[in-house]
């Protein structure tokens, strides 16, 4: 998940390279933490003799090699190392890190931008999948679609689905893996962000630029543009990086708007269609409803929609959303976490998905400690 942690040196390590680093993951809080990512710095890393973005290798305390990926976000070097973790309330577990063979380990993230389909771009990991549109689509004859919206694809399926879909071209039908039985509009969809002013979602266009950072096989992430746009008399552009791990239904979505303003309250979250169920707590918010792009939604199952925003307001029905707001000062981040999830695949109710809208609260609140030794 984009689930990140803090990491904690337990002491500086020696000048002198070392043939593995020892690494212990603590999980302070009452939650359980499930396949949540572990970052560690390059810096760190490159204490291992002979490291480098090839042949790093992480083990459990079994001994077993498990899957990792060193992550670059954007750089022409690399920035960290990042593996999963499973870890009970209070538990602490143990890995090595070493240099060796490392195994190919399967695809459980990847994005892309898609120029054959009108500048689609689309992410995924092995639950759920995403889209935002580019500007091809604002000018396409017979789709004219400009919004900031985005949309969802379900799955049933492990594997990577994006590139099967755009190829066979009817993925609005279910062959077996999923389908896209969602509907966007001039909304934000399943999760974007918008500034909410005098009760009004005051939306940007498409994308403008795109531009992959990581990708597999456990964090994808891009890094999209938007030209400036008018939040009720004021012009406001938006830099978006999006970070989707494996083993969650939620991105990491770290937002910064720019203009001449204070403050400015900015709304995350998804449009409203066929409510089914709906919950709340601190910092979050869940919703069922039957799938909105379907002419059969019986068939085709329920979506799961969710966000998480520290320190938001909560606001279940507003401009025909369910949104979290917070304002924010020109160019501060405001991250937060939002996607989807399948009646089919992967979510068995609404309290198994609001279990997974809290755990992604903990790991913002209570991250992952890590302490590193030789």
């Amino acid at each position: 998940m984009m689930k990140r942690t803090i990491l904690w040196a337990a002491a500086a390590l020696a000048a002198s390279c070392t043939p593995n680093l020892k690494v212990e993951v603590t999980n302070p809080s009452q939650t359980e933490r499930e396949r949540e990512t572990v970052e560690i710095a390059w810096s760190e890393i490159a204490a291992l003799s002979g490291a480098t973005p090839e042949n790093v290798v992480v083990f459990d305390s079994e001994n077993e090699e498990i899957p990792s990926q060193v992550v670059y976000a954007g750089s022409e070097e690399p920035q960290a190392l990042i593996f999963q973790v499973d870890a009970e309330a209070g538990a602490t577990e143990r890995f090595v890190v070493k240099t060796g063979v490392r195994s190919d380990y399967p695809t459980r993230a990847y994005g892309r931008y898609v120029p054959e389909r009108l500048d689609d771009y689309a992410w995924e990991n092995d639950r759920i999948a995403f889209r935002a549109y580019g500007p091809a689509l604002e000018t396409a004859p017979g789709e004219m679609l400009a919004t900031p919206g985005f949309d969802t694809w379900v799955k049933s399926t492990e594997e990577p689905v994006i590139d099967v879909r755009y190829k066979r071209g009817h993925y609005h039908k279910n062959h077996g893996d999923g389908m896209d039985c969602y509907k966007v509009g001039k909304t934000l969809g399943a999760g974007a962000s918008a500034p909410l002013v005098d009760g009004q979602l005051w939306l940007s266009r498409n994308y403008v630029t795109q531009q992959t950072l990581d990708n597999g096989p456990i964090r994808t992430a891009v890094r999209f543009t938007y030209a400036p746009f008018d939040a009720n008399g004021t012009q406001v552009s938006l830099t978006k990086t999006i970070t989707l791990d494996a083993g969650t239904h939620l991105n990491r979505i770290d937002n910064v708007y720019e203009g001449e303003f204070e403050q400015l309250p900015v709304a995350a979250g998804f449009i409203r269609h066929d409510v089914k169920q709906l919950a709340s707590g601190e910092d979050w918010l869940g919703m069922r409803e039957a799938a909105s792009d379907s002419k059969n939604p019986e068939r085709d199952g329920d979506i799961y929609l969710g966000v998480v925003l520290p320190g938001a307001q909560i606001l279940p029905d507003s401009a025909g959303h369910a949104l979290a707001v917070k304002n924010v000062k020109p160019g501060e981040q405001l991250t937060y976490y939002a996607g989807a999830g399948w009646s089919q695949g992967y979510v068995e109710d609404l309290d198994d998905w609001c279990e997974e809208l809290q755990r992604v609260r903990a790991t913002a609140e209570e991250p992952l400690q890590v302490v590193i030794s030789k």
